[in-house]
């Protein structure tokens, strides 16, 4: 195996906690489209959210649409425009976990080429980048919805590689989800590592990859690899 020369993130689950996120952007939503409910009904709502929100892997669009009926929210606004909203504004509550940055600037420092890629529209996706305050220490990022080929499509990995002028077996790539990230990284040829969180945590994964529960466990599994 030829060392590891960069080490490429996911973002929800893996560089921030979504989870905590949607938390933060639903204060927002009901202060902007129901300001009017009480607090156990507004309660009730989050809890319908979070339910049927499955840790973000919905089309909006759909998931707005069944909360409306769900609701038997009479004046909602359009399912779109609702998706529209999530979309513009989920990006002003990240909640980057304590160990991303220092980590990300520990590999910098390291001499590793760092980036991103993530599934996600364009704007959604590099708002949160932008908000977050990772996209300086990275290299690249790739978002999926920029450039048409979306996770687990090995292409978009072995895109980013290509980018990048490595081959796929010189890169690493952390992220949360089986299939989108540890299926499509591993496909691609890259060494993938599972972050243990989310909404698949403890879920078992094939024993060949290396699992971790906190960001800053990727620097063990580098030197594992490059020493």
């Amino acid at each position: 195996m030829k060392k590891i020369k960069a080490v490429l993130f996911d973002f929800d689950e893996t560089l921030q906690d979504r989870t905590e996120a949607f938390e933060k952007y639903m204060d927002t939503f009901f202060d902007t489209f129901c300001p009017e409910i009480d607090a156990q009904e507004r309660e009730k709502r989050r809890e319908d959210m979070r339910v049927t929100g499955k840790g973000g892997y919905v089309n909006r669009e759909e998931w707005y649409a069944q909360l409306i009926e769900m609701w038997n929210w009479k004046d909602a606004p359009s399912n779109v425009t609702l998706a529209r909203h999530y979309d513009e504004t989920f990006g002003d509550h990240n909640v980057i976990f304590k160990n991303s940055e220092p980590l990300l600037k520990e590999l910098k420092k390291r001499g590793y080429i760092v980036g991103v890629i993530t599934n996600g529209p364009s704007y959604l996706q590099n708002h949160k980048m932008d908000m977050s305050g990772l996209r300086q220490y990275c290299d690249i990022v790739v978002v999926s919805g920029d450039v048409g080929v979306h996770k687990p499509d090995p292409a978009l990995f072995t895109y980013t590689a290509d980018k990048l002028g490595l081959k796929p077996c010189e890169c690493m790539y952390v992220g949360d989800h089986p299939i989108n990230d540890i299926q499509g990284a591993d496909r691609a040829g890259m060494q993938a590592v599972r972050m243990n969180f989310g909404w698949f945590k403890d879920e078992q994964l094939d024993p060949r990859i290396p699992t971790i529960n906190d960001i800053i466990e990727v620097l063990d599994v580098l030197d594992s690899i490059n020493n």
